[in-house]
């Protein structure tokens, strides 16, 4: 009986962790997220020209702030901002948290959770071998 409960607990627990890991390899949208993140870096220190474009074909928009700091944008995945602000997969030097940090961020919560998921069968499984024992020594 302790060996059957034993691999059901296994087979469980990794069920638990191959369907919920994320994928550790970047995605090709996460990749280009980076790239132009780095990208839109370069050419605000200067080390690339102005006219670079992104990982999609379009080129960066740069302004410069009342306080002439130079801001990099890109329009991202669809080319295209908003007037005020920045939609979902624009990138820009003045993002503290650009995409591409945000997704990993996403996967290592992700992979934290599974983690703690896939030991919550074995954890379980304990709780009630103690409290099965607990019981029999106030019958006894």
């Amino acid at each position: 009986m302790i060996i059957v409960r034993f691999i059901l607990l296994s087979v469980l627990s990794v069920l638990i962790f191959l369907l919920g890991m994320p994928n550790v390899e970047q995605s090709r949208q996460e990749a280009r997220n980076a790239r132009a993140f780095q990208l839109a870096q370069q050419i605000k220190t200067g080390a690339l020209p102005a006219d670079t474009v992104d990982p999609w074909g379009q080129t960066f928009e740069i302004q410069h702030t009342p306080s002439n700091v130079m801001v990099v944008t890109s329009p991202g995945s669809n080319g295209a901002s908003p007037a005020e602000g920045y939609d979902s997969d624009d990138i820009s030097t003045s993002m503290s948290n650009p995409p591409h940090l945000r997704t990993l961020t996403r996967k290592q919560i992700q992979m934290f959770a599974v983690l703690a998921l896939s030991l919550s069968p074995w954890l379980i499984s304990y709780l009630l071998r103690i409290r099965r024992r607990h019981a029999a020594q106030q019958g006894s």
